[in-house]
């Protein structure tokens, strides 16, 4: 549903351990644990809308400048919460038969992708929730989640349906036996793609604000300038001289400097600023089959992991090693083979 108001709501509410469900394109019905409902100020069954007719007192009312973004701002600012769990896999984890399924896959459009081996193995896979704050003449609060591989550092990956059976879950691996997270490195990817997220769902906003500061700009120009069009006449009426004119004059430009200055004043409350910060993650441990592959330009070799998860049966994209963008089709470097997407490789 396109709304994005409510859309921010119910991913808070979610980080925050309550169930919401939709009731209208307009109005989510929420439950909320007590001491959430307690530090938002509501009950604990409400119903959050963008309808202004709201009909009972667990309805409420919501804007970007309501009262309640501002409490789950406060509610959000306590970051840095991390949860980590495995998932049991009961199924036969197969370790040959790649072949095929690499290659319609996975597609080096400049050289050769060969399947090496297949082993079962724990793949880590991380969800980030990173909430962030927009303000320009109004203020926006709003949260992005995505799932990331903790090997591969293939963001916006499917865990398919393993995480619907909560009896399979159990204790996380250790961490000997888990394999190792390189923390730094997936931060860093993950930071750069919740940018993106972030900006995506501000596009909208900024072309709002783009469209008010062409009408306004234009508004304000159109009435200086005919500020300045009466003084011009002024002077040519009256044939103006001498000191008289010289001040007419200095009306002008500081007309012209006052224009500037509203103008300047214009683009800077316009501006969107934007902060964000990690809420919160989840780390869940799948029992996975690592391919073991190698990629082949001209003389330069390189080796790869790609993932096959059981819960979707597919084998995931790799990672751009410039854009970090997941890739299935893409380019190998004439250097040292590494992966570079269609569209870094055309620029």
């Amino acid at each position: 549903m396109d709304n994005k108001i409510l859309d921010t709501i119910n991913q808070m509410v979610a980080v925050q351990g309550g169930v919401a469900e939709w009731t209208s394109d307009r109005s989510l019905e929420v439950l909320l644990p007590q001491k959430i409902a307690r530090a938002l100020e509501v009950g604990e069954l409400v119903t959050f809308t963008t309808n202004a007719d709201t009909n009972g007192s667990s309805s409420y009312f919501v804007t970007y400048n309501s009262d309640i973004l501002e409490r789950f701002e406060g509610l959000l600012s306590n970051s840095g919460y991390v949860a980590s769990y495995g998932i049991k896999y009961d199924g036969y984890l197969k370790q040959s038969g790649f072949e095929k399924l690499v290659t319609d896959t996975l597609c080096p459009q400049n050289g050769l992708i060969r399947v090496q081996n297949a082993v079962p193995a724990i793949t880590p896979y991380v969800l980030f929730n990173v909430n962030y704050t927009a303000e320009a003449s109004e203020k926006r609060l709003g949260m992005v989640s995505f799932w990331l591989n903790g090997i591969t550092g293939v963001t916006g990956v499917d865990l398919g349906d393993a995480l619907l059976w909560t009896v399979d879950r159990r204790s996380s691996p250790s961490i000997e036996d888990a394999q190792a997270i390189n923390y730094p490195e997936l931060l860093q990817i993950g930071t750069q793609h919740s940018e993106q997220l972030i900006e995506r769902e501000l596009i909208p906003w900024r072309q709002k604000n783009q469209r008010q500061l062409q009408r306004d700009e234009k508004r304000i120009t159109e009435y200086y300038q005919d500020i300045i069009g009466e003084i011009k006449a002024k002077i040519k009426k009256r044939k103006l001289e001498g000191e008289e004119k010289e001040g007419e004059k200095n009306r002008i430009n500081a007309t012209k400097l006052e224009l500037k200055r509203k103008i300047k004043d214009l683009y800077e409350r316009s501006s969107i600023e934007v902060t964000a910060q990690l809420h919160s993650a989840l780390i869940v441990w799948l029992q996975t089959v690592h391919i073991n592959c190698q990629l082949i330009r001209k003389k330069q070799k390189r080796d790869v992991v790609a993932v096959w998860n059981p819960y979707h049966k597919q084998v995931e994209p790799l990672r751009c090693s410039k854009s970090n963008n997941p890739v299935k089709s893409f380019y190998l470097s004439d250097e040292s083979a590494k992966i570079i997407c269609p569209t870094v490789w055309s620029d």
